[in-house]
């Protein structure tokens, strides 16, 4: 089952929350999925739930259940003219009705809204399993209901991207955290927390990969910084010897020739008298620059 399918599934069982909600998400799903023409009005799915809820919400609407036909796609079709149009006027369609009609009815409350964006999602929405990438889009073949979802969601306060593809116009929305609410807003509540919870799983990996990569970055730039110390403290060796160094380099050097990988702080704790990192790193220069000179 698909991350987008289980949500729908989901939003199936949602109840309305008031006598127009209904309604609101009729308009959606018709909205984003319908094939509405002069003559008919066909809508086709592919999940048996998805088609008993439209015939649900079409009853609750006019009180007429239409027929479902076909067994692997669901096909729903009204063709008769005085059904036709009690819809149209039911879902604020009609030409003679205006933009502003449909927004004060078909949204004028919140949880009408709720409703219109659920059921644009059950018909044309899809969002990728966050575990693979954060993308919520709500497919059209209808300008006019992509400009009015993009209005409502870019009025709610989302960075909503609206495009036109194949015949199709596409309203998007890129961030975990705007599809999370959107989510939530239209009754997914589940697959809200399921993105918050891979966009923590994912933060906490970055920070461990983080935290490795600077581990691993100061212990290849201590392991660099003590093979150059050991390389000069045994060109000393060699040449002059370490019994040529005055008493607290020559202590260091020894110390160093025993334990190659232990860091400064560590040989500095050691000394006696102890001294801190940045002494033991200022002897260790000049035990360098010896060598360097040599």
């Amino acid at each position: 089952m698909s991350f987008s399918w289980d949500i729908k599934k989901k939003l199936c069982a949602a109840k309305p929350q008031c006598p127009f909600c209904t309604r609101s998400e009729l308009a959606g799903i018709v909205g984003f999925s319908g094939d509405f023409s002069e003559s008919r009005l066909k809508l086709m799915t592919e999940h048996e739930l998805l088609a008993e809820r439209i015939t649900a919400d079409i009853e609750e609407c006019i009180g007429i259940t239409p027929a479902v036909t076909g067994d692997k796609t669901r096909k729903i079709l009204i063709e008769d003219n005085a059904v036709l149009d009690n819809l149209r006027a039911c879902l604020f369609l009609a030409d003679e009705q205006t933009e502003s009609e449909f927004e004060e009815e078909i949204l004028k409350l919140e949880c009408c809204r709720e409703s219109y964006v659920r059921g644009a999602f059950l018909s044309g929405g899809c969002v990728l399993d966050p575990s693979r990438s954060y993308h919520l889009e709500f497919d059209t073949k209808y300008k006019k209901s992509s400009g009015r979802l993009s209005r409502l969601l870019s009025d709610m306060g989302y960075p909503v991207r609206v495009t036109y593809r194949k015949g199709h116009h596409l309203v998007y929305i890129k961030g975990y955290e705007s599809i999370a609410e959107i989510l939530g807003f239209m009754g997914a509540g589940g697959g809200a927390l399921k993105l918050y919870s891979v966009q923590i799983e994912k933060e906490m990996r970055n920070a461990v990969n983080r935290q490795v990569n600077c581990e691993t970055a100061n212990a290849e730039k201590l392991a660099a910084a003590a093979s150059r110390q050991l390389a000069a403290i045994r060109k000393i060796q060699k040449g002059a010897g370490l019994s040529s160094l005055p008493d607290n380099l020559r202590e260091l050097a020894c110390l160093r020739l025993e334990h190659p990988d232990e860091s400064l702080k560590w040989l500095g704790e050691r000394l006696v008298p102890p001294i801190g990192k940045s002494g033991v790193n200022h002897r260790m220069n000049k035990i360098i620059e010896i060598a360097r000179e040599m």
